[in-house]
């Protein structure tokens, strides 16, 4: 019984010597602006803000070292299926292809800095940051030709302004507030986006805080996007009989008499 009684007297005073000995962390707060956007028909897209700060309450001073801030917005996977276009006897088809089970409907990455002067390759890709550290589901780094379709991808959704990458998009106001601000397109997809932050010091990462935002449509969009992607034989039958009554009404009001 003695013995128990001197464990159970030892043990929580070297837990709070081991709580001293580790060094106070710095952790990053962050919010965004709007927690739901919804799409109408007028929708032309929106600017979303990422703000926040660096909560150096855990010790008495700011620790010396560069920091950073990555923040990270992600909207849901979707299969894809990359073709390379052919030619055959003179028309162009679609030839051999690659399918993606997981490509961002949207992904952007603004940063303080380059991300490679932020830190290293591994920590890149160990966390999927960048444009270069995205997976798609599947990723064979050894062969040449899913590169390429890879490549492809990115491409065209740059173009789509559906990826995005800015190492200038964080900037910080003042020791420890920082913000950040990224367009979101007409056509982004609906889904829960996430919209995480990393915080670095001298290349590491110290602490990281995670924002949820929907992005929904609403009103008559969103009951035909509901018919199309749940009912798509009704939608399609609809769809061909507004296509003969559009005809019908277009014959009857400019035929000749």
């Amino acid at each position: 019984m003695r013995i128990l009684l001197s464990l159970a007297a030892i043990l929580p005073a070297m837990a709070m010597a081991h709580a001293a000995e580790r060094p106070p962390s710095d952790e990053v707060v962050s919010d965004i602006s709007t927690r739901e956007i919804a799409i109408k028909s007028n929708f032309a897209g929106i600017e979303i803000l990422i703000f926040g700060s660096i909560d150096f309450s855990a010790r008495s001073v700011p620790e010396r070292g560069t920091y950073d801030v990555v923040v990270v917005i992600r909207a849901p996977g979707q299969a894809l299926v990359a073709r390379r276009k052919q030619r055959v006897a003179g028309i162009w088809v679609n030839g051999p292809g690659e399918t993606y089970p997981d490509v961002p409907g949207f992904y952007a990455v603004l940063s303080t800095r380059p991300l490679r002067a932020i830190t290293s390759a591994e920590t890149l890709e160990s966390l999927g940051v960048g444009l270069g550290n995205l997976d798609f589901g599947t990723r064979m780094k050894d062969d040449p030709e899913e590169e390429n379709y890879r490549s492809a991808v990115i491409d065209l959704k740059e173009r789509q302004r559906l990826f995005q990458e800015d190492d200038d998009g964080v900037t910080f106001i003042g020791r420890s507030l920082f913000r950040a601000s990224v367009d979101l397109p007409a056509n982004v997809p609906i889904g829960r986006y996430t919209a995480d932050v990393y915080l670095f010091r001298d290349g590491k990462v110290v602490s990281e805080n995670q924002s949820t935002l929907r992005v929904n449509k609403v009103g008559f969009e969103r009951l035909v996007y509901l018919l199309a992607s749940r009912y798509p034989f009704i939608y399609g039958l609809i769809a061909v009989v507004i296509a003969v009554i559009a005809g019908l009404i277009g014959w009857v009001a400019f035929r000749r008499e």
